[in-house]
């Protein structure tokens, strides 16, 4: 009997966050390649803290 694990069984590594910036008339938007989207801001600089929080763990 081997101890070697088959590597169907072994779990993969979670993925990255992949959060990017989108601007939409006079608002921007943060979205999460996971699914997850901030609310619309006017300010650039509050939609970058929303995608920042959210990489590190802060958001949902």
């Amino acid at each position: 009997m081997s101890s070697d694990v088959p590597a169907e069984s072994v779990p993969a590594p979670p993925a990255a966050h992949r959060v990017a910036l989108e601007e939409r008339g006079s608002f921007c938007f943060a979205q999460c390649s996971c699914g997850w989207f901030a609310p619309g801001r006017r300010s650039r600089d509050r939609a970058r803290r929303d995608a920042d929080e959210h990489e590190n763990g802060g958001g949902a």
